[in-house]
Parts: C-alpha cells; structure tokens; sequence
C-alpha cells in the first residue's frame, strides 16, 4: 500500500490530519504545474489554493480507485482553465522567467518552455503533465478525459514537432 492510499484510508476512517499530509506531499508539483498556466507567480499561488480548497471541500465525495494524483491535477487543470475564462486568455511574456529552480537552470530549458508554449494546446498539457510533472501516459489519460491512445500519439506528435522545430533551428543558424 502507498503513502498515499494509507493516507487516504486513514481520513476514511476519521483522521482528519491525512489532509494535511497530502497538500504537504502535492503542494510544489501543483504548484509549478499552475505556474505553466497562469501568467505570474501571485496567481499560480491563487490557483494552488483553489485547487486544494476544492479538494477539501469535496473530498466526502471523492472515491478512491487508487488514482488520487491523477484527480488532484484535474481539479488543477479545471481551476487553471477557469482563471484564463475570467482572465480573458492574457498572453504570456516572451520573457517569462521562472523563480523555481527547477525552470532556472540553462538557456536551454527557456528555448524548451519557448518550444513547448507553441504547440497547440492539446499537445502541450500532454507534454506539461508528462515531462514538468513526471505523470504517466495512463495518469495523463486520465486527467485528460480522453483515450490511453489518444493520450500517447499526441504526446508522439508533440515530440516530433518539437524535435522539427529543433532541427529546423539549428539549420537557420549554420
């Protein structure tokens, strides 16, 4: 049994304090995956708190099939759409830097986040959830509400056109 289903049965059976333990245990990936939707830090942090505010607030109804994580990132996914409607879609900075350090590290994580921020939606939450928040191709199905198959060739095709895109950059610069 994981940490996670433990916790899980454990506020079943009465313990509040599990919840706890799974904000602390999901807080930074949540986190960083609403910095990738939102346009700045202030409301990545907004979007964190709704997501977790929703989760507790509807957690009675929440039935455990062993894929906590995968409902955790689409009620974050659900809160992010949300805040681009009420936002009206504002675009990202070209420049956008990132605080965390896991986005900070070279030029060529900036070109990558550049890359993936021109694929079309679709492929890029499919990219995001896969390689920013390590989630598997069933998870992302998942979260995704669409087929395992679908799931993997838009991950395929996203691969391949930023690989294009790589290509066709490296040429222009000979």
């Amino acid at each position: 049994m994981t940490q996670e289903d433990e916790l899980l049965r454990k506020n079943k059976n009465g313990d509040g304090t599990c919840l706890d333990e799974l904000v602390t245990i999901y807080y930074s990936d949540i986190f960083r995956y609403c910095l990738w939707h939102t346009s700045s830090r202030q409301a990545a942090e907004d979007a964190t708190q709704e997501t977790f505010l929703k989760i507790i607030r509807y957690f009675d109804t929440y039935i455990h099939h062993g894929k906590f994580k995968a409902y955790i990132y689409k009620v974050a996914s659900n809160v992010c759409v949300d805040l681009w409607r009420k936002k009206e879609a504002e675009a990202l900075p070209e420049d956008l830097l990132y605080i965390e350090a896991g986005f900070e590290q070279t030029e060529f994580d900036v070109d990558m986040i550049r890359l993936v921020q021109k694929l079309p939606k679709e492929q890029r939450e499919i990219i995001l959830l896969r390689f920013a928040q390590d989630l598997s191709i069933r998870e992302i199905a998942e979260v995704e509400n669409i087929p395992l198959r679908t799931a993997q060739s838009r991950l395929r095709a996203a691969l391949k056109q930023i690989k294009k895109s790589i290509n066709a950059g490296g040429k222009k610069r000979e």
